[in-house]
């Protein structure tokens, strides 16, 4: 079992390493390293603002402290057909999952010690703490941490005490409590709360193999956890194993009936539609363009506002880049008398219409928060014009062009 959590693992990594040299490729690196600068530099300006006593800093260091005990599921790495080959195996997959819990807490340690790292000086500059104290905290993280991985693991089993599996208990509960005697009260407190839970969450581990596996349960987690690995890289490539599904939305069924139905609107009906009834491709829209605004909202300067907008922007638009090619593998669409010159018309009229909702809001969001600074606020409302316009009519046409040779 562990040869065979191994050669499961090695497969699993080769595959992330696809997809991350997609997605970490040398235009996001260098966009990337401008906003992790920016926003460090944004970062340390704030710090210099603040003091010791604000009433809010313990309540913002528990909420992101909470959410980094959020991050990091138990990756089992099992597969569907497991439940049928592997059944007669069950008792001896208990190893396989302790090399499973082993890998799934290599990565949420590191997740700990990076949000710590992070919230560390925020911490020093708004509360009375000693290096001690500071690394108390870390303590109690991991420990949090390696208490919420666990009760996961107590989850694959049909056990009788089912409160060892109970997610509200340890995963919301315990931390919220254990953080707050940290940061209120004492390091100290918050650290022999986290031990506890986590002697209790180890109660009686090692007799688990004796009991069932719920595969049901097993598959359907490791289903639902790389699901979202899979939409965190479909935010930046096309993930064959994401399935979309169709939604109807009436509530935009009267901008949709804005569309004249005669025979050169016949592209820009079905992308209009397909784009905004497509799950995935208006919850990738949607998401992205919820987190640029967030990111619009807490950030202020003159320049960085306007480089996130564009980013953001950018990366809207080259998402929906694979959508023209949605209908080429309809039958029906090559029969329509339609030349290719409409089609790219009507595609290039969607993304303009999208991405000049996605470059108002952002618009908004920049002039609410950096209203004072002129330049700011009409740097954005230029730079995004700009960039919309190079990008529907000068980058489109050439991008598809080329991705029409190579198909």
């Amino acid at each position: 079992m562990r040869q065979l959590f191994k050669q499961r693992l090695v497969i699993h990594l080769k595959e992330m390493m696809k997809y991350l040299r997609l997605v970490f490729n040398d235009y996001f690196v260098l966009a990337l390293l401008f906003m992790i600068g920016g926003l460090g530099y944004y970062y340390s300006n704030v710090l210099k603002t603040l003091h010791t006593g604000l009433w809010w800093a313990p309540i913002v260091a528990i909420a992101i402290l909470l959410v980094s005990v959020q991050l990091g599921r138990f990756a089992t790495l099992v597969e569907d057909p497991d439940y049928v080959f592997l059944f007669p195996k069950e008792a001896a997959f208990f190893a396989y999952l302790k090399r499973a819990f082993h890998y799934s807490l290599g990565l949420a340690i590191a997740v700990q010690v990076l949000f710590w790292v992070l919230l560390m000086p925020f911490v020093q500059v708004t509360m009375q703490t000693t290096a001690t104290d500071l690394y108390l905290l870390l303590a109690t993280l991991i420990i949090l941490k390696v208490t919420w991985l666990n009760t996961d693991f107590a989850r694959k089993y049909r056990l009788n005490n089912r409160w060892l599996s109970n997610h509200f208990l340890f995963r919301f509960l315990i931390p919220v409590v254990s953080i707050s005697l940290s940061i209120y009260l004492n390091y100290w407190l918050g650290l022999a709360l986290a031990v506890a839970a986590l002697g209790i969450s180890y109660y009686s581990r090692n007799h688990w193999s004796r009991y069932p596996i719920d595969w049901k349960v097993m598959i359907a987690d490791e289903n639902s956890r790389m699901h979202t690995v899979y939409q965190f890289f479909n935010l930046f490539t096309d993930v064959p194993m994401l399935q979309g599904s169709i939604r109807r939305r009436r509530y935009l069924d009267g901008i949709l009936g804005r569309i004249k139905l005669i025979p050169k609107n016949t592209y820009l009906y079905l992308y209009a539609h397909g784009i905004i009834r497509d799950n995935e491709m208006s919850g990738l829209y949607f998401r992205l363009m919820v987190i640029g605004t967030v990111f619009l909202v807490f950030v202020k300067g003159e320049i960085l506002p306007i480089f996130l907008s564009l980013l953001f922007v950018y990366l809207i638009g080259f998402q929906l880049i694979p959508f023209y090619f949605h209908f080429s593998d309809n039958a029906f669409v090559h029969v329509y008398p339609i030349t290719d010159q409409y089609q790219m018309k009507s595609f290039q009229r969607v993304l303009l219409y999208m991405l000049s909702i996605v470059s108002l809001i952002f618009a908004i969001a920049v002039i609410a928060v950096n209203f004072s600074s002129l330049m700011t606020v009409a740097g954005v409302i230029v730079a995004e014009a700009l960039e919309i316009w190079a990008f529907v009519y000068l980058y489109i046409p050439r991008r598809l062009a080329r991705s029409e040779r190579t198909r």
